[in-house]
């Protein structure tokens, strides 16, 4: 087995969230929220890095192109059946990842330690949720956990912008459409995809990130629309609109 999937095996046996490689370093784990070096592997160099590499991008120029020119790279791959979210940067010129595992299975919203009254938010005809933390906070499982409870409860059009795309829902009572952004992708921006869902006679839009004051204001301007249908989510912002 190649070095990376050794350490993604190892990461999952032992049910970690994130797996950091950098060089000059042994592999390190974070495991609840403890960081945990490997120590049956080597360091890491800088060769060994750029395969690491090689194999998260499989050859895509436009990944290639992307890390090279905005000097960062989120992606995301499958190993096992478990999906994981890549970050590379560099670091002294040389690659840097992060990889957070992402479980294929949701919690229920009553594990979760979050108040009723945030379920009961998502049942209105209009507004916009805010949902934000610190990193490692759940902000990803609580909108996914969302999402779900919406799915599975109510009958209504979802649809999602996300890069990458992190948990992959089913269609169950509603219909989910999910759309990964970035060049080349299924939208190029979050700001384009927020505009053009106008059009696509959602119920409930989810914006996986809000980097900017464009794509807040895109966001706002969705939920105050009158010709938006009903509701409006997004990561960091759950958005309802009627």
């Amino acid at each position: 087995m190649i070095l990376i999937e050794s350490i993604m095996k190892e990461a999952i046996e032992k049910d970690a969230s994130d797996i950091h490689l950098i060089n000059g370093m042994k592999p390190i784990l974070r495991i609840t929220r403890n960081l945990v070096e490997l120590k049956d592997f080597d360091i890491l160099d800088e060769a060994q890095l750029y395969d690491i590499y090689d194999y998260i991008v499989k050859g895509n120029v436009g990944k290639n192109e992307e890390y090279i020119n905005k000097r960062r790279l989120d992606t995301s791959l499958v190993f096992k059946n478990i999906r994981l979210r890549v970050n590379c940067s560099f670091s002294d010129d040389i690659p840097v990842f992060t990889m957070r595992l992402i479980k294929d299975v949701l919690p229920a919203f009553e594990t979760l330690g979050v108040p009723e009254v945030v379920r009961t938010m998502t049942r209105q005809p209009q507004g916009l949720i805010l949902v934000t933390g610190k990193t490692n906070s759940g902000k990803t499982t609580t909108l996914n956990s969302l999402i779900d409870d919406i799915n599975e409860n109510l009958n209504k059009k979802i649809l999602t912008l996300e890069n990458p795309v992190e948990y992959r829902h089913k269609s169950k009572k509603s219909m989910i459409v999910q759309k990964e952004v970035g060049h080349g992708k299924d939208v190029e921006t979050f700001i384009e995809g927020v505009k053009n869902s106008l059009r696509e006679d959602c119920d409930i839009l989810v914006i996986g990130e809000i980097r900017d004051k464009e794509t807040m204001e895109a966001a706002i301007d969705m939920v105050e629309s009158r010709t938006f249908s009903h509701w409006n989510i997004a990561y960091k912002v759950l958005c309802r609109n009627h």
